[in-house]
């Protein structure tokens, strides 16, 4: 799969070299340094390439959006127009270094946010509430990763991808319940098995899936049985 990254950073930087590992194309885009972007392509292999970010979502099937806030529009600007393109938001809303936080609503967050500002674009939320350290680290160690959104069928290959960089997917249902993934919840920062995660979010039913988290595949289901014996 060709993936697009547009903010190479440290969480886009991280996710690109381990959907690497599993074959997929990567291309990097939307840094100060170019010859970062280059060296990550060259380190990836599998025909990975520094790019645009008109370029990184346009030859992409799947995009993770994941500029600093302070420069969504920066980065929207030089994608340009959307047009039905399935893209991971992995965006906290920190306005400043100290880490302070736009305040939102509680009739919208900051995933609707971003929704709104990618206009035509199908949005997902998901690889916000892990640090770039722990991704790389801990990647298939059975940590679950959130992912909120209104699209059942990209759902399903978003959970694929959360399950390529080596970890578990949980469904928590439509795009608002990312708010609850945001940075100051019970959800930011905690690193969660399958059996954490359904205590902290509960068995209720989720849109797109049976229920919450029953999506992961049997060979995380089969993990999860080996730990318990």
């Amino acid at each position: 799969m060709n993936i697009g990254i547009v903010g190479s950073g440290d969480i886009g930087s991280t996710l690109g070299r381990l959907w690497a590992r599993k074959g997929h194309k990567i291309l990097f885009s939307f840094s100060h340094d170019q010859q970062k972007l280059e060296r990550l392509a060259q380190e990836c292999g599998n025909g990975s390439r520094a790019v645009t970010p008109y370029e990184a979502v346009s030859l992409s099937e799947i995009v993770l959006f994941s500029p600093p806030w302070t420069q969504i529009e920066e980065a929207h600007k030089q994608i340009g127009r959307f047009d039905g393109e399935t893209v991971i938001d992995t965006t906290n809303p920190f306005v400043d270094e100290h880490m302070n936080v736009e305040k939102f609503s509680e009739n919208t967050s900051s995933s609707e946010e971003v929704a709104r500002k990618l206009e035509g674009a199908k949005v997902i939320k998901a690889f916000n509430t892990l640090r770039d350290e722990t991704l790389w680290e801990k990647s298939g160690q059975g940590l679950v990763i959130f992912y909120a959104g209104d699209f059942p069928l990209m759902k399903k290959k978003i959970a694929q991808l959360i399950e390529d960089a080596g970890f578990v997917p949980y469904d928590v249902g439509p795009l608002r319940e990312g708010k609850k993934q945001e940075p100051g919840t019970g959800r930011y920062l905690k690193e969660l098995s399958l059996e954490d995660a359904r205590r902290l979010v509960g068995e209720q039913p989720a849109e797109g899936a049976a229920h919450r988290g029953e999506v992961e595949s049997p060979q995380w289901q089969e993990r999860s049985s080996q730990t318990k014996r």
